[in-house]
């Protein structure tokens, strides 16, 4: 049943979907992170009970909300927090920007991961700040982070640690003691780690676990904080909620400063789907994971039988990481969007000859988007 629901195609355009309206009829969109699945039926359900009130006045995140959170954060991460750790923003984009700004000053220097999200650099440039990028390396059938290379990277003025995990374009989940090395280079340099771990809910590999970095060890939570969020895996980015767990009460002051004037509280439809999905969303979240994982399978099987073209295994996320660099196209985003795929482009992750697929869509799609792919790899 779940199954038929995730192939249902829903007709997105002309909603002023950013996905699908911007290359309009013809080209499948594959490239912002959202995917073509209606969210659960407790999220409507919410929302339709939220907005048939008929007043939408100024609201707070309950007490309630927060307990959830934290309850949910003990039963599927394993870690012990509490509810006055929890701060609410209106993405988490903005945690990474508030990162940057609030607990550096001009003059400090940060270091980034790259390939990685391009908010990352936008949050260090926009503020003016001294950066570095340590790039998250081949290991085996995924990515890691070279100690080595952070160690040849750090400066005494630096004060910010970015990580992404899992990692967004590259799917890797870092495992414990990967986390605790780069914790213990953090406390040697003095540095406070910014976690980006929208992704934590999207784990596709059976038997990997996800591990917030404030869950490695009690000193840790003392310099670090995760930023985390449900809007992709329930599919309700527009509606926009994240939050930030800084068990540091310092920090979580120091991130909070522009709370209220530069930075919006959350809208209320947001507390509510959030609410929702962390009540009552857990069957159709594990229906989601299963069609994602067979996706994935499908899209690595496909890619890698392309002349040209691979992909490593991803353990996270719908985001495929395809490397294009033995086509010798020029510009390989260019290249597919003449064969009719929309792409996001490997430059705005750092490099040029990847691009990164969006797989969170129905199979019938996919296929038909790979399908003109590999005959734009067959010309």
């Amino acid at each position: 049943m779940m199954k038929h629901l995730f192939d249902q195609s829903i007709d997105r355009a002309n909603t002023h979907s950013v996905r699908w309206d911007k290359y309009g009829p013809g080209v499948i969109p594959l490239w912002v992170a959202d995917m073509d699945f209606r969210s659960p039926e407790c999220v409507m359900k919410a929302l339709h009970s939220r907005v048939d009130h008929g007043i939408y006045g100024y609201t707070y995140a309950s007490e309630e909300l927060k307990e959830n959170i934290a309850q949910y954060v003990q039963r599927t991460y394993h870690w012990t927090i509490q509810p006055d750790w929890i701060s609410f923003l209106p993405s988490l984009v903005t945690g990474l920007h508030l990162s940057v700004r609030m607990l550096t000053h001009a003059g400090d220097h940060v270091l980034i991961p790259g390939p990685a999200y391009h908010h990352f650099k936008d949050a260090v440039v926009g503020a003016g700040r001294d950066y570095s990028t340590y790039e998250v390396q081949a290991r085996g059938d995924g990515l890691c982070i070279s100690l080595e290379e952070l160690e040849s990277l750090v400066k005494p003025n630096t004060r910010l640690l970015m990580v992404c995990n899992p990692h967004n374009p590259g799917g890797t989940v870092f495992t414990r003691t990967e986390l605790e090395l780069l914790a213990q280079f953090a406390k040697q340099h003095q540095l406070i780690i910014c976690s980006d771990e929208i992704h934590a809910d999207l784990i596709l590999d059976e038997g990997v676990q996800h591990h917030p970095i404030g869950s490695i060890s009690q000193a840790i939570q003392e310099y670090s904080f995760s930023l985390m969020s449900l809007n992709k895996t329930f599919n309700f980015p527009g509606l926009g909620l994240a939050w930030i767990i800084c068990p540091n009460p310092k920090i979580r002051a120091g991130l909070l400063k522009d709370m209220h004037t530069l930075i919006p509280n959350p809208n209320l439809l947001a507390y509510e789907v959030t609410q929702a999905a962390i009540q009552e969303g857990g069957s159709w979240h594990q229906a989601l994971i299963k069609y994602l994982r067979s996706n994935r399978d499908y899209v690595s099987q496909r890619i890698n039988a392309m002349p040209g073209l691979s992909m490593a295994h991803l353990q996270a996320t719908y985001l495929a990481w395809i490397d294009a660099s033995q086509c010798h196209w020029e510009n390989p985003f260019n290249t597919i969007l003449d064969a009719g795929v929309a792409v996001s482009p490997g430059s705005q992750f750092g490099n040029q000859q990847f691009f990164r697929l969006n797989f969170g869509t129905q199979r019938q799609l996919l296929k038909t988007a790979l399908d003109r792919i590999e005959i734009a790899c067959l010309k």
